[in-house]
């Protein structure tokens, strides 16, 4: 059972996600910087402080934590796009063995349920 924080972050998750969405169908760039903050809220709201804190402040990750946050201050000054960029690179080289982890798994437990 998760916990009633990991909830609301995960709705935040999904609504900033649907804004962003909006933003990128219609052209605004309001609703891509609500969705944005709902995004980046809602992600580190569901895992956390203490796991946000040890991503973001890990020494192997410092470069990207400053492409994150330039993202983030970009964002807020009215660029989301290239914001919402520069917080998508970060993020993902941040995040690149814990989404390999979360993705190999399933991938390993389904070749040896197969046998290959």
């Amino acid at each position: 059972m998760s916990t009633p924080s990991a909830q609301v972050g995960r709705v935040m998750v999904g609504m900033g996600a649907l804004f962003a969405f909006l933003g990128f169908v219609i052209f605004d760039n309001g609703l891509l910087a609500l969705g944005n903050i709902f995004l980046v809220t809602g992600t580190f709201t569901s895992i956390g402080m203490a796991r946000t804190r040890n991503i973001l402040l890990k020494s192997s990750n410092l470069k990207f934590t400053a492409f994150f946050l330039s993202g983030v201050f970009v964002v807020l000054t009215g660029r989301p796009r290239t914001g919402m960029l520069l917080e998508f690179f970060g993020l993902y080289h941040m995040m690149k063995t814990f989404v390999y982890a979360y993705v190999e798994t399933p991938i390993k437990f389904i070749r040896s349920y197969i046998g290959i």
